[in-house]
């Protein structure tokens, strides 16, 4: 959504960012670095916090844990998402649940410090959306390490050129299966991005990696699951079918079986004659689905 208004007078900037499932707003705010030293032990940072802390508990929130996170490190995923090595931010970390009627799921708020400005951070995941703690959590705390430490330059005139990330909605997608399919393609759209930060990549339609749509199915499983358990009498045939085959740990094969491109190159480990035997029993009739489309493209100027 890029850089928002707001009603603080405090000089800064503030950005929010949206996908299915996940919400990151970042609200930038400049201080005389006399005042306001590197870390976590600042006064004003201390009491910023408390702040954020009590906006949350007034909505019904409930506070899980507290405590300090290193921004830029972000756990397994942080070398795939950091492009260079960033040394590790200090920040205070809280991490709320929530269980109100227009959302459920978890809140985390950071706050740090570094050269004078003040970052106040909160991350909010919808349930179903971090069940392999991968894109959420550990994915942010790489990446918001990465943009702190290393602020983008304006692209120069000869740069390579500038490109969007494009979903591609399809209109014959079952109105019931609309948020499963929101999910997949965002969770495409959000890796494709992140691909195109290191790699220029062609224009036109983009062909899905084996890990981006085992990703991506993996995600609107989950958000299958999570629908199912609100609601019993939820269906999708399609999502039923890979529902079991989740379960049963077969969700790797089932994507190289049933929706390989011609691109991949096989991965290590397919357990591949265990499951055509178990597809057999419990696939009989199963036909592979795929609603939109991903496109790269060039940006607006």
């Amino acid at each position: 959504m890029g850089e928002r208004t707001r009603a603080d007078s405090r000089p800064g900037h503030s950005y929010s960012y949206r996908a299915a499932g996940l919400a990151l707003d970042v609200d930038v705010y400049d201080y005389d670095p006399a005042r306001l030293p590197d870390g976590i032990a600042s006064a004003l940072l201390k009491r910023e916090f408390a702040r954020m802390k009590q906006s949350l508990r007034s909505g019904g929130a409930q506070l899980m844990r507290a405590g300090t996170v290193a921004l830029g490190t972000g756990g397994a995923a942080s070398a795939a998402s950091a492009p260079r090595a960033v040394r590790a931010i200090s920040a205070r970390e809280a991490v709320f649940a929530r269980r109100g009627a227009e959302f459920a799921g978890t809140s985390y708020l950071w706050i740090a410090a570094r050269g004078g400005r003040l970052y106040e951070m909160r991350f909010d995941v919808r349930a179903g959306f971090e069940d392999d703690g991968q894109v959420s959590r550990s994915e942010a705390l790489a990446a918001l390490g990465e943009a702190i430490a290393h602020p983008s330059a304006a692209p120069s005139a000869d740069s390579a050129p500038q490109v969007d990330v494009a979903i591609l909605w399809d209109p014959a997608t079952p109105p019931s299966e609309r948020p499963l399919w929101t999910a997949y393609l965002y969770t495409r759209a959000a890796l494709v991005a992140q691909e195109s930060e290191d790699v220029q990549l062609p224009l036109g339609d983009h062909a899905a990696s084996f890990d981006e749509e085992l990703r991506a199915r993996l995600i609107a499983v989950n958000l299958y699951r999570q629908l199912r358990r609100r609601n019993p009498a939820f269906e999708s045939a399609y999502f039923a079918d890979l529902d079991r085959v989740e379960t049963a740990g077969f969700l790797r094969e089932y994507v190289w079986r049933y929706l390989r491109r011609s691109s991949w190159t096989q991965p290590d480990g397919l357990r591949l004659a265990a499951f055509d035997a178990w597809r057999a029993a419990h696939l009989r009739n199963h036909v592979p689905v795929t609603h939109g489309r991903i496109a790269v493209r060039l940006a607006a100027r």
